[in-house]
């Protein structure tokens, strides 16, 4: 009886078997040609992301800005003109649309989004939870401020960043 049940699903392994061998088989067959209107809608709803396009400047978009190390010089909140104080400089990264950095005490990281007409969106902050006395209050407005952050002017020392509470001006040493 123990035999005769081994040879009756073995044999139903190998049915299964070959029925899925047939379906491989409908798999591998050509697919009808697409039409130029119905190609442009298969590659929307693909989910592989599309090559990055080519550039004549090579691997940044925004190449003044990208790939560089920005420490904050000077910022404006609420109509005052203040210095970074601390012994931590307070900097910034911009790579693709991620924006990472330093508050002072904190690691930054965040969404950026640079616009053709030197417009800028920066959100997503999110930050380590050190303390650190007595620059608790100037981080807190430096992100307030880079989330605020509506417009952007650069030059090869300078990256300010303007918004409705305020302005930040980064400096590049040029290192």
């Amino acid at each position: 009886m123990r035999r005769l049940s081994v040879i009756l699903f073995s044999g139903l392994l190998l049915v299964a078997s070959c029925r899925n061998e047939g379906e491989k088989g409908k798999d591998t067959m050509e697919e009808p040609a697409i039409s130029p209107n119905q190609a442009d809608t298969t590659q929307e709803q693909s989910n592989v992301p599309a090559p990055p396009p080519a550039s004549g400047e090579g691997a940044y978009k925004y190449p003044d800005i990208e790939g560089k190390s920005w420490v904050l010089s000077k910022y404006t909140y609420e109509g005052r003109q203040e210095r970074p104080v601390g012994k931590s400089a307070i900097s910034i990264q911009v790579n693709g649309n991620q924006l990472s950095g330093t508050g002072g005490c904190n690691r930054l990281n965040g969404q950026i989004f640079l616009g053709e007409n030197g417009t800028v969106d920066i959100s997503n902050i999110s930050k380590t939870r050190e303390i650190c006395a007595g620059l608790m209050i100037q981080e807190t407005r430096v992100v307030e401020l880079l989330e605020g952050a509506e417009s952007f002017k650069v030059n090869l020392v300078f990256l300010e960043l303007s918004g409705p509470g305020g302005q930040l001006t980064f400096r590049n040493d040029l290192k």
